[in-house]
């Protein structure tokens, strides 16, 4: 019992001691820990004040050329007819690249389109319609029949001139009744002096009789002549009158023929000339619709596979053109409203491409040259990135640029640092606590 007591009490001593130890810690391990961790608070906050920690916002990016590549779309709901071109072939502006398919051969259209395009108000005239009319023009059949049937009532109008009947009447019984009136007013001038002379008879043999010389009778029949000369004179008047008239009339007659025959004219020529617009404006459609050309020199891309026969759909895009000129290379992104406010220009944008893996081939530096002032269709706004070192990437790789690329970019809308960052949540969590 004595054995296993002093067991006890040695274990009990010895825990106190340990304890003692553990309790009364050397003065030196508290003075130099506390240095340690006053050295680590003192160097975070060091650290925090010059690592930067910047805020992004973060969107896609394509990169271009100034000249922006074209991409050709389908319009409707068809199949390929011919393919002109190779995959990669170098094409020029204005090159027909593919035919699609048509119920128009499209031969006869591209040769009705260079007869209506060198044709107008002054030569319609001359428009080949016999040969076009063997034309098989499948759409715009319609609409060239409408055209060729104003067309010909035209020609038609102008070799009948059913007017130049009634013009030419006119212009006859002008001609008359000007010569009759050139021999009416000679009589006229002749029954005038007749009247004069006969007057002054009548004046002498009144005289006479009343001086005794003639009888009554005598001066009576003198009287009468008088009167008969007063009629023919007056008489001519009236023929003179009624000429003149007749001429005035016919003037009218004329007049309206030539108007009638000039509203007819016009009426017949302003609905060529518009239904030839109007036929020009389908064929431009039947163009847009069945026929790919290239507006832009420069290398064609299938951008998918293509064959005769294939069908496909409207809005589909079956080419792209990747211009010759596409030395100056440019970022398109589209950024939403969210957060848009921060952004400014020559703000710094960070780019990684897909094509190019970042931690391969590094990122491409670029800053904001423009941003659009109002949204598009899809409630985002237009941003333009320059790139001042053009595709040379932060490893001093530059990146060849045959097509266009596209990627992410970090906009760099803030850099501060992480004490500024800690700095301002302390801030907003202080103020939400205020106003709580």
């Amino acid at each position: 019992m004595e054995t296993k007591k002093n067991i006890l009490d040695d274990i009990q001593l010895r825990s106190e001691q340990v304890q003692e130890v553990l309790e009364t810690p050397p003065n030196w391990l508290i003075r130099w820990g506390s240095l340690v961790i006053l050295g680590v608070i003192v160097l975070f906050f060091a650290l925090a004040c010059i690592i930067k920690y910047p805020e992004f916002i973060t969107s896609t990016i394509v990169i271009t050329s100034q000249n922006p590549s074209e991409k050709i779309e389908v319009r409707i709901n068809t199949r390929i007819e011919k393919i002109l071109v190779q995959d990669h072939q170098e094409v020029k502006k204005g090159q027909l690249l593919m035919i699609l398919e048509s119920t128009a051969n499209h031969a006869d259209m591209l040769r009705l389109k260079s007869y209506v395009d060198s044709f107008s108000a002054q030569n319609l005239a001359d428009f080949p319609l016999q040969e076009v009319s063997r034309f098989n023009l499948g759409e715009v059949q319609e609409d060239y029949n409408v055209f060729a049937k104003a067309l010909q009532d035209e020609l038609l109008f102008q070799q009948l001139k059913p007017y130049a009947t009634e013009e030419m009447t006119a212009v006859k019984s002008i001609a008359d009744y000007r010569e009759r009136l050139e021999n009416l007013k000679q009589q006229h001038i002749l029954e005038s002096s007749k009247l004069q002379l006969t007057e002054k008879n009548y004046k002498r043999s009144d005289q006479l009789h009343q001086e005794g010389v003639i009888s009554t009778l005598e001066l009576e029949n003198e009287k009468l002549k008088l009167l008969e000369a007063q009629k023919n004179y007056k008489n001519v008047q009236i023929s003179l009158a009624q000429v003149e008239e007749a001429i005035l009339n016919f003037n009218k007659v004329k007049t309206g023929a030539d108007i009638n025959f000039m509203k007819e004219k016009t009426s017949y020529s302003s609905a060529s000339i518009l239904l030839l617009e109007k036929l020009r404006k389908s064929i431009r459609q039947w163009e847009r619709d069945h026929l790919m050309y290239a507006s832009i020199d420069g290398t064609l891309s299938y951008n998918q596979f293509l064959g005769e026969n294939q069908f496909v759909k409207t809005g589909t895009t079956l080419l792209s053109i990747l211009p010759d000129n596409r030395q100056n290379a440019i970022g398109q992104m589209y950024i939403g409203a969210q957060n848009q406010g921060k952004i400014k220009e020559k703000q710094k944008v960070l780019i990684k491409l897909d094509n190019f893996k970042h931690q391969e081939y590094g990122i491409i530096k670029g800053e904001i040259k423009s941003i659009a002032l109002l949204q598009d269709n899809d409630k985002k706004y237009y941003i333009e990135v320059r790139l001042p070192e053009g595709l040379k990437t932060s490893y001093h790789k530059t990146i060849h640029f045959d097509k266009e690329l596209s990627g992410n970019a970090d906009i760099v809308t803030e850099e501060l640092t992480l004490a500024q960052r800690i700095l301002h949540q302390l801030r907003s969590l202080l103020k939400y606590q205020d106003q709580s």
